[in-house]
């Protein structure tokens, strides 16, 4: 018995100082620079009325625009609670403590004097400021485009200040297991290029499956890189994921009004409830135009039976 309990302290031990290097591993990163907020267009600047300051109306609209990405498309405020001021994700002695940071101006804010490059890895590569490892999901966000960011922080610089101190990220004995022995399914950072540009624009507002793979990559850290859904190994506070590629097993027979209930009402095809871990308030509140879009592309995708990641 002895022999045993050193054992399991001796890969306990092990697990968790791997998985602590993991997060002090120090990255570089492209280049990346962008206006905040975007200018506005030629066209734009073509509608406004004599007088009027186009710098004014560009932060104007962008805030409006950012308000729309943070609450609906990415759900920002499913991890960062509604004010953007921080919340507490997980907190568990067997898994560990995860708080989504403040991002206001605040007292306890991360973001302060953050600069465009200082955005683009927070969000898009998963790095601290400190140039270090992060928690943040960032295969949901890889694909955000250079204005949609920056009509994002356009709209958190606009928010009241919340003075909050969120906790760093503590590891339990779970997590710490899992990435050290699967860093890469557990921490995407260390899976993408980090040197890879990203899009300027996002593609046109339009019921067309190139915006509806732009906008489902924020679904693809629940239901996976092929949206086949299955258990999330290390969270078992979560269900099953909904496979949804046309498979049987997952939308096969369901229609486009079926898809519409289900983001803006929260029931299925045959009227049960969905879960509340999915997000479909915030989700469902994208124009219908975006929804649709959602919907022809994942009618492209290849039907693969649910689970199979």
């Amino acid at each position: 018995m002895g022999i045993l309990v050193a054992l399991g302290v001796g890969v306990l031990t092990w697990a968790y100082l791997t998985a602590s290097n993991y997060y002090e591993h120090t990255w570089t990163t492209h280049d990346a620079t962008f206006a905040i907020p975007f200018p506005l267009s030629a066209a734009d600047a073509s509608t406004l009325a004599p007088g009027a300051d186009p710098a004014v109306e560009a932060l104007a609209r962008a805030v409006g625009r950012g308000k729309h990405l943070v609450e609906t498309r990415y759900s920002c405020n499913s991890c960062h609670g509604r004010d953007l001021g921080g919340s507490t994700v997980i907190s568990s002695p067997f898994i560990g403590v995860w708080a989504a940071p403040n991002l206001t101006t605040g007292p306890g804010s991360v973001t302060q004097g953050f600069t465009a490059l200082d955005w683009d890895r927070a969000v898009r590569h998963g790095i601290r400021h400190s140039g270090k490892t992060s928690s943040m999901p960032v295969t949901e966000f890889r694909a955000m485009s250079d204005h949609e960011l920056s009509d994002i922080v356009a709209y958190i610089r606009s928010l009241p200040p919340v003075d909050r101190q969120m906790p760093p990220v503590r590891l339990g004995p779970l997590f710490s297991f899992l990435l050290a022995t699967d860093r890469d399914a557990t921490l995407v950072t260390y899976t993408i290029d980090h040197q890879a540009s990203h899009a300027a624009e996002p593609p046109p507002l339009a019921a067309s499956k190139e915006l509806g793979q732009h906008i489902a990559q924020v679904c693809t850290g629940c239901h996976g890189p092929r949206f086949s859904g299955g258990a999330i190994a290390g969270d078992p506070g979560m269900p099953v994921v909904a496979n949804l590629t046309m498979h049987e097993t997952g939308l096969k027979g369901w229609t486009e009004a079926d898809f519409l209930r289900a983001m803006q009402q929260g029931r299925r095809k045959d009227g049960t409830e969905i879960k509340p871990q999915m997000p479909w308030r915030q989700l469902g509140q994208m124009g219908e135009t975006e929804l649709k879009a959602v919907w022809a592309f994942l009618q492209t995708l290849p039907p693969v039976e649910k689970g199979n990641h």
